[in-house]
C-alpha cells in the first residue's frame, strides 16, 4: 500500500483519528507518520501549556475582584454578582448550603 500523504513511499503505519463522530483511517509511510506524531506531540503541548495557564491565573469577580480561593478560604463571596460568576464552581454546593434548593429563600417561619 502506498502511503496516502506523500503517494511516494510504502506505509508502514495505520494512523487512526477521531474527531467528534468522525473516524477516520490514514496509511502512512514512517517519514509522514513521524512528521504527524512530532505535530500531535506539539499541540498536546500546547494544550497542557494553556491548561497551566488558566489555572496559574485563577478567575476573579469583575465586580468585587474575590477569587473562588477566597471564597473557598473564608466561605463568604464578595458581592451578589460573586453567584453569576462563579456558578459553575459551586452549582452542585448550592444544595447542600441551601437546604436542597438552588437559591436561598430565608427563614421559615418558627425556625431559628
Amino acid at each position: 500500500m502506498v502511503c496516502q500523504n506523500c503517494g511516494t513511499r510504502e506505509a508502514t503505519a495505520l494512523v487512526q483519528t477521531v474527531v467528534g463522530n468522525h473516524f477516520a483511517k490514514t496509511a502512512l509511510c514512517s517519514t509522514c507518520a513521524g512528521h504527524l506524531h512530532a505535530e500531535a506531540a506539539l499541540d498536546a503541548m500546547m494544550g497542557a501549556l494553556a491548561a497551566l495557564r488558566t489555572r496559574a491565573q485563577p478567575a476573579r469577580c469583575p465586580t468585587c475582584r474575590i477569587s473562588f480561593a477566597t471564597f473557598r478560604d473564608t466561605g463568604r463571596f464578595g458581592c451578589p454578582n460573586c453567584y453569576e460568576h462563579f456558578l459553575a464552581q459551586v452549582r452542585d454546593l448550592l444544595p447542600r448550603v441551601h437546604a436542597g434548593a438552588y437559591q436561598h429563600r430565608g427563614k421559615t417561619p418558627g425556625r431559628r
